[in-house]
């Protein structure tokens, strides 16, 4: 795929083919030309193309179609050993035929609709958080849990990944009775938390009662009812009753708020008889909360949805803003985008060997990681361009992390300090450790890793996966036989069930091997030879380096604004997406690139959209 540089298939666009006729134009030809590859009995590439035979299929199937047309278009497909080589004619038809279903999508003329979240339970981060904020307990109780399965577009706090079983009940129950606990060891937070005693005996229930439905709406996140008091009240009496002081018989009803499912999951209300129907003012305070902070609304949005304010689009704007101003914000770096780029795997993932790279410490893997979510928090909170993710020339960097990179500029302490860089290869987020190490492995550099990681992460045009008789490349670059590691790799490549692939993916990875497994700069290999790091793509785009690689992806800086906001209406929507939010993209882009691919515009453009506030009856 011609990589970055032009999306002007748009421009040859026929008017767009209808049901049956999508079918009619390419049936026959995929029969003929590409389903003994990528048919129902072989898929190479994990590619089937034999399900592709409607105009729904291929609405559901979106992603696939700009892979087939650059494949065609470029000649690499069908490969030129076939039997039977398609025609011009044949090219052009298929080609028009995927491009006008592509059109449609992009240009909204196919069914929209706002999407369908499943109930959601809370992620791991998001129990610690929204706990940390209900009873002001200051260590993390979710630590126990198992790990959170990602979907959608690879975040944790997908709605359809986020399974629960018998175990994660029991942790549930551990973990609320150690809140609580807590909660009654420290003065301070039993005081907050019970903020009224009773004047008189005749007082306690009604005192209960109002200490209870306040923190029962704050956990169960909207007004509470008669049904949500009931099951409290009557624990708080059963404990009355059995002798216990007016504190000790809220500990029960404490503990259950905290184990309702009404706390541990968010629903959204059905309205029967609509396709589509507005959130309520509770619901988008919600959507809004654990988008930016990954935790509960705090009690500005609770009163604004409680008075109904806060689906006026002047309000939700300015809670919006308020919230990024907040610290609380860094959650949105350190699960969006710890998540997305991938410096998430910092905090325990990541391994490079000891012998081989013995100056990396658990203060450099810390230093990495807090690079990252500082440089994120930043653009955020100071509305920089998208594209700074890209190319920048500052970062964020503690004196450990300066000493680490070499740079010029004197840094001193353990805080991150945001820093001037004078070197063009290290600014964005492609010069930064905690991505060039997790895109390495323990012993070496992986330009496939890394090279797969601008595609997918960057670009999001991920590569299919290797074949299963690929074979493996050493896991150490100092056992060549005398070959230089990159000489190993184009040996590899030259195989033709490996080229067309690595032909777009190596060569981004050679572009960054003056970068080491741990991030740092090198003008030799491990065996001492000098790093080659020239690269041709596809179409003889000839690059040699970090900084012209950059300029390389800021060519195609609205693919890579469109990819950020598929990813971010995902995360945001906690859903996977579908073809109908193509369109959603396509207008937000449109608008980010008149704003200056402002970070800010971004969130605000997702918090106003149709998928936002809104839901379907179906998915």
């Amino acid at each position: 795929m011609r990589l970055l540089l032009t999306l002007g298939l748009l421009s040859l666009i026929s008017p767009p083919l209808w049901a049956d006729e999508f079918a009619d134009a390419t049936r026959a030809l995929f029969k003929k030309h590409c389903y003994s590859c990528h048919g129902e009995k072989k898929q190479k590439g994990d590619i089937t193309l034999h399900d592709l035979d409607s105009l729904e299929a291929a609405f559901q199937k979106h992603a696939l179609l700009d892979n087939i047309i650059d494949q065609i278009e470029s000649g690499d497909m069908p490969p030129d050993d076939g039997d039977v080589l398609p025609t011009d004619a044949e090219r052009k038809q298929l080609i028009d035929a995927l491009s006008n279903v592509n059109n449609r999508i992009k240009t909204g003329d196919v069914p929209q609709k706002a999407g369908r979240v499943t109930l959601r339970r809370l992620n791991r981060n998001e129990y610690h958080y929204t706990v940390r904020d209900l009873f002001g307990v200051n260590f993390n109780p979710s630590q126990d849990f198992p790990a959170d399965g990602a979907g959608g577009e690879g975040f944790d706090n997908t709605a359809a990944a986020l399974f629960s079983s018998p175990t994660l009940l029991e942790k549930y129950l551990a973990a609320a009775k150690k809140v609580i606990a807590s909660v009654y060891l420290n003065p301070g937070l039993k005081k907050r938390a019970i903020f009224k005693q009773p004047e008189t005996p005749k007082d306690t229930e009604a005192t209960a009662k109002e200490i209870l439905s306040y923190h029962a709406t704050l956990a169960y996140r909207r007004r509470v009812s008669k049904d949500d008091m009931a099951p409290l009240m009557n624990a708080f009496q059963r404990e009355t009753k059995s002798g216990k002081s007016f504190a000790d018989s809220l500990r029960a009803p404490f503990t259950a708020l905290l184990i309702n499912p009404r706390f541990l999951f968010r629903a959204e209300h059905n309205q029967a008889g609509k396709d589509e129907w507005k959130l309520n003012d509770f619901e988008i305070a919600t959507r809004l909360s654990y988008f930016l902070w990954s935790s509960m609304p705090d009690r500005e949005l609770f009163r604004l949805a409680d008075t109904g304010k806060l689906s006026d689009p002047k309000v939700l704007r300015e809670q919006a803003q308020r919230m990024i101003a907040s610290p609380k914000s860094t959650a949105l770096a350190r699960h969006f985008a710890g998540q997305w780029i991938g410096f998430e795997k910092m905090i325990s993932t990541v391994d490079p060997d000891q012998k081989r790279f013995p100056t990396f410490n658990d203060n450099l893997r810390k230093a990495m990681y807090y690079e990252s979510v500082e440089f994120f928090s930043h653009l955020l909170r100071k509305d920089q361009p998208l594209t700074d993710l890209i190319e920048s020339d500052y970062t964020f960097a503690n004196a450990t992390l300066a000493r680490h990179y070499g740079l010029k500029e004197k840094v001193t302490g353990s805080e991150m300090k945001k820093v001037a860089l004078h070197d063009k290869s290290r600014g964005g987020i492609i010069g930064m450790g905690s991505v060039l190490t997790s895109t390495s492995l323990p012993l070496r550099t992986s330009p496939v890793l890394r090279g797969v990681w601008i595609l997918d992460t960057l670009l999001g045009d991920p590569a299919p996966p290797p074949p299963p008789d690929a074979g493996e490349l050493p896991a150490d670059d100092t056992k060549a036989d005398g070959l230089t590691f990159r000489q190993q790799l184009d040996i590899h490549r030259k195989a033709p069930k490996c080229a067309n692939c690595h032909n777009r993916i190596d060569p981004l990875g050679y572009s960054l091997e003056n970068f080491d497994a741990i991030g740092r700069w090198r003008e030799k290999d491990a065996n001492g030879k000098p790093i080659d790091a020239s690269a041709i793509l596809p179409g003889d785009i000839e690059f040699s380096s970090p900084a012209e690689l950059k300029t390389l992806l800021m060519s195609a800086k609205n693919k890579f604004a469109a990819n950020v906001t598929r990813k971010m209406l995902s995360y945001a929507t906690g859903r996977g997406l579908e073809y109908y939010d193509e369109a959603v993209v396509t207008k937000i882009v449109a608008k980010l690139e008149k704003n200056g691919y402002s970070v800010q515009a971004l969130v605000h453009e997702i918090v106003n959209s149709r998928p936002f506030l809104n839901r379907s009856s179906t998915r």
